[in-house]
Parts: structure tokens; sequence; C-alpha cells
């Protein structure tokens, strides 16, 4: 692919200006403060941390959406070590998200479409712009305080959308995103429209009439309409672009002249990739430091499974990491054991369904089995870490752990006779995939009956814990709504050619929806909101 000439005119005017603004960010982080108070150009909004062990797609947790695109988040906690947050950003084509600087370690994986990422990482790439073309399949890294932008360039408009899950941690080797503020990343242009006039006056020596524009301009949204590459010379695409950065119609704006070096880098595709396990019953591939070059300073690893139709990954567990994972087709049915008995209220046994767009944590040391039902297939991605020294390890099959123990030992163990012992060790399968016809449907169904029993308990006065968990989630189903509400306000304000009157009769209708919602809660008992 060419470099498009509207990634370099955006790289050049854009981004130069955020190289010279940076050195002042940090030194007055009050801007970023300010910025993150206000809400705007972020990825803030209060995301409420979700216990685990699941969060259905329609519980993410909307942060922005205009006609080009939307960012959802979800927070969701393993019930032992904290948060994993997660953002989910889709972009029609021809669209942009504007340049944003990241405050956490953020890793990708690109689920559709086709685009570019360009960035500069003010710590290592000094004044260097680099480039990445992006597909489906592709994972990438980026480091803390990057400034980034995205392009889905297709200009087809009944292509593909592009479609990123990210998420972001506090450090190159925990996956948590502990953080007291929800911000992962806030745009380029609210940090700099943070300072006061004096301050930009001095940084971009911009006249007083351009500065006047600066504070006036329409305020943008995170993801707008990519501009159209005319012919033109470079400055004045560059300069169009800053308009669309900035909300501006003055296009000599921040139209600054930059020769930096623009370097290509290379994603990993592990839809190309090697499978590390595969046979009739689906494969599984992990992407870590030995394959791709920006993992190589951290455990970071992305993994991918494809299960087929009635199969299952053999019982395991991973004694490196929490496993994060998100369902990118069809539907499955996973199973984990609770490690410990010494505190049974807080570790049990579950068995949960998940189907496409859900995302779903297993605890570190928990045993795990995965399973696929008999008329469809279960692919899913996520991350986690992979320590050199540490290995998935396993209870069944040639690698199983059982293998490895004494068998008199294991008998006392089990309280079996040597007999059933010599049985369960002579199955030694060499994959961990395995045939498991209609193992999902057994499952799904003892479920159920969980289920069934919970309510029967709760109907009985019982149950407390179930019941105290429902109403915490229709909370949070209303204030997600909620949230929609203000975020398609703002869509409708920030959008031009529509009457005030029109507005002003929505808002109204909007209010009243809000008194029921407010009427419904009461009904119910008090709000407790669960804060990230």
């Amino acid at each position: 692919m060419k470099a498009n000439p509207f990634s370099i005119s955006l790289s050049l005017t854009l981004i130069t200006s955020t190289y010279f603004l940076l050195p002042l960010i940090f030194y007055f982080p009050h801007a970023t403060r300010a910025v993150a108070a206000a809400g705007g150009g972020g990825s803030g909004g209060s995301v409420p941390v979700i216990d685990g062990p699941t969060v259905r797609k329609d519980e993410r947790w909307p942060l922005l959406s205009s006609e080009f695109g939307e960012i959802s988040a979800v927070k969701i906690s393993d019930g032992r070590n904290g948060s994993y947050h997660l953002h989910f950003i889709t972009m029609v084509p021809q669209s942009l998200l504007l340049p944003v600087q990241l405050y956490s370690e953020m890793i990708f994986y690109v689920n559709s479409g086709s685009g570019s990422l360009s960035w500069m990482d003010v710590n290592k790439d000094d004044d260097k712009l680099q480039q990445v073309n992006l597909k489906t399949g592709d994972v990438y890294r980026l480091q803390p305080e990057t400034v980034f932008y995205l392009e889905n360039n297709l200009v087809d408009n009944d292509g593909q959308e592009l479609q990123i899950y990210a998420i972001f941690s506090d450090s190159d080797d925990k996956l948590l995103q502990n953080k007291q503020g929800d911000e992962v990343y806030v745009g380029v242009h609210d940090l700099v429209l943070g300072f006061d006039n004096v301050v930009l006056q001095a940084a971009l020596n911009l006249p007083g009439e351009l500065m006047e524009e600066l504070r006036t301009g329409k305020r943008q949204p995170l993801i707008v309409q990519g501009l159209p590459v005319v012919n033109n010379s470079m400055g004045d695409v560059g300069s169009r672009v800053t308009s669309s950065f900035l909300g501006t119609k003055n296009n000599d704006i921040l139209n600054i002249q930059n020769k930096k070096d623009k370097n290509k880098k290379k994603a990993y595709n592990i839809h190309e990739s090697d499978h590390d396990v595969e046979n009739c019953y689906g494969w599984s591939a992990i992407v870590t430091k030995k394959q791709l070059d920006v993992l190589k300073d951290s455990d970071f690893s992305v993994f991918m499974v494809n299960l087929t139709k009635g199969s299952m990954i053999g019982p395991h567990w991973n004694p490196s990491s929490v496993e994060i994972a998100i369902v990118l087709r069809g539907q499955g049915m996973v199973q984990v054991v609770c490690p410990t008995i010494t505190n049974e209220k807080v570790c049990k046994n579950s068995r949960f369904k998940v189907a496409e767009g859900d995302v779903f944590v297993v605890p570190r040391y928990h045993p795990m089995a995965q399973i696929s039902f008999n008329n469809d297939t279960f692919v899913f991605m996520g991350f986690t870490l992979t320590s050199k020294d540490s290995f998935p390890q396993y209870l069944a099959g040639k690698l199983s752990i059982l293998q490895k123990l004494d068998k008199t030992v294991l008998m006392k163990s089990f309280n079996v006779s040597n007999t059933t012992m010599d049985q369960v060790l002579s199955v030694k399968k060499e994959s961990i995939l395995l045939d498991c016809t209609s193992c999902a449907e057994d499952e799904e169904k003892v479920m159920e009956e969980e289920e069934e029993g919970r309510e029967r308990e709760g109907g009985k006065g019982g149950g407390d814990e179930g019941k105290q968990e429902t109403e915490r989630k229709g909370e949070i189903a209303i204030r997600r709504k909620e949230k929609e509400v203000e975020i398609e306000r703002e869509f409708r304000r920030g959008k031009g050619g529509k009457s005030q009157k029109m507005d002003g009769e929505r808002d109204r209708m909007e209010e009243e929806k809000e008194v029921e919602v407010e009427r419904n809660v009461e009904g119910g008992g008090e709000r407790r909101w669960q804060e990230a």
C-alpha cells in the first residue's frame, strides 16, 4: 500500500504542533485534568466495573458515538486482583480518529476492516512519525505517552468497518488498569486548548484573530469524516486536515511546515501465523515477543482459539496470568474451577455461556475448559501474559500433570483402585483440542437448572447475593441508557443544519424520559453506584 498523502499531511501539521506542546503538557498537568473533568475529546466517562466472569456485548459502556464511528468500553473484574479495561473502536469507511495522547500501555487486535495507524512516541522516537498499515487479524502495541491517530482508508461507502479491540494496562508486566481515573487517552486538541491564550500564543506564535478562531471553532468528536485528497499542494491538504482537527474554517491555522521522517512498521497477523496446535477439532495460536518486535520488552501476548462444532479445549490453567477473552464468532460454554476451598462464598466453580461480542475473564491458576456447541463454531481471542519460565498446565492428555505424578499417590488422592487409576492414566492423547459432542448442550442444561434453583431460593427469602447482583446490574443498565441518551443529545447538538426548535423539543422529551427512569429506580430501591 502506498503512503497516503493525506496521512503525511496530517502528520506534518497536527503531530508537529503537538510535539512542541507536549513538554508544556507534562509540566502543566492541570490542563490535562481540566480536560478530563470536562469529559470532552477523551476516553472518559465513569465506566462502572462489572464483576466477571462475563460482560455481554449489550452491556458495553458507551463513550462516543457519531455518524463516522463509535467507542465503547468494558471494565471487568476477575474478583481477585482488580479490573481490566478494554475499548471497542468502530470506524466507518473514510473516517478518522483524531490524534490522542495515550496514558496507558495499549495492546490491540484488528477484528475487521483495514486502515492505518500513525503515531509518535515522544520518549523513544524523538520527532519521527511512525506508521503501520492495519488489516483484519493484525496485533500491535503502543507505549504510554504515545500520540497516535487512526484512519479507515476505504473509499467505498459499502466497505467494511474498521473494528479494533484494545486492552490498557498500567505496566509492561501487568494487564491491570487500576488508575484512579478512567482516562486512557485524551484528544490532543483538548490538551492544546486546555492552555491559556498567553501560553498558546507564545508556543504557536499565533496572532490574536487566529487565537480567537481556535477558541470559537466548532467542537469535534474524536471520530470524524476523513478528508479526501485533491490536487492541491501538500501544505493545502495539511491545512484542511488542521481545520477538521480544530473545527475551524481558516486553513492558515497551524499550517506548520515539517520535514520529519516517517518510518514504516509492520504489524503481526495472527490469521497468517503458524498454529501452535491444530487438528480436526480446531486450532490455537499465540503472539508473543518472539513474533512481534514491539512486545520484546514485555510479557504481553495475544491468543486466538478456533473450535469446530462439538469440540473442546481440554481442562487447563494459566499459571502466569489472568486471561481476558472476547468472542469473535459463534457461541460456547466455559467451565471454570475454583482452586481453593478456604472461602467458597468468594470463589466458586462456575459455568457460563458466551456469544459473539461478549467478554469473559478467567483468573490466574483457575482450571478452565471452553466448549463449542454441536451446531456452531466457537472462535475467541484474548489478552494474557506469557513467561518464558511458565507454560499452560493441562489436566488431560499426554501433557497432563497427572502423568508426572506417582500413581500410588494419585490413588490415595482420588481414593480409587489401581485399575481405575490405570484407566485414567492410559488416555494419552497428543492434542488438547478434543471431541466433545453435545458437551456444551449438557453444560447449558446444568447451568439453567442451577439458575432456576437460585431463583427458587430467592423466592423463599434466600439468595441475597444473587438478588443484590441482579439489582446492581439493573442499576448499571439504567446508567448505561442515560449515558446513551446523553451521547445522542451531544451528537445532535454538534451537527449543523438542525433547527433549535426541533432540538429543544427533543431535549424536552428526553428529560421526561429521564424523570420516568428516576421514578423506576426509586421504586426499585436505593441507587447504589459502583464506580471504577
